[in-house]
């Protein structure tokens, strides 16, 4: 049980860091692989997955605000 919630640890430290959020999953990481109880090639599996899924949420996030990009009550204007 414990290991399978390091690895969910581990995911949302890397699917946050991908985000807007800023997080250390470096660390997380770094500290799962000094242990020795944890494969190397699950933690990078997980790692990647967190970070492609990250990038993906960030990806459609700015495909949305694109679509109110016009508007005239939109905080950011061009230029």
């Amino acid at each position: 049980m414990w290991e399978l919630s390091a690895y969910f640890g581990l995911f949302l430290a890397t699917f946050s860091a991908a985000t807007l959020l800023p997080m250390q999953s470096e660390a997380v990481l770094l500290g799962l692989i000094l242990t020795d109880q944890y494969a190397a090639w699950v933690l990078l599996a997980v790692v990647t997955t967190g970070n492609v899924l990250g990038s993906a949420l960030n990806w459609l996030l700015v495909r949305s605000i694109e679509h109110y990009r016009h508007k005239r009550w939109f905080p950011v204007s061009e230029g």
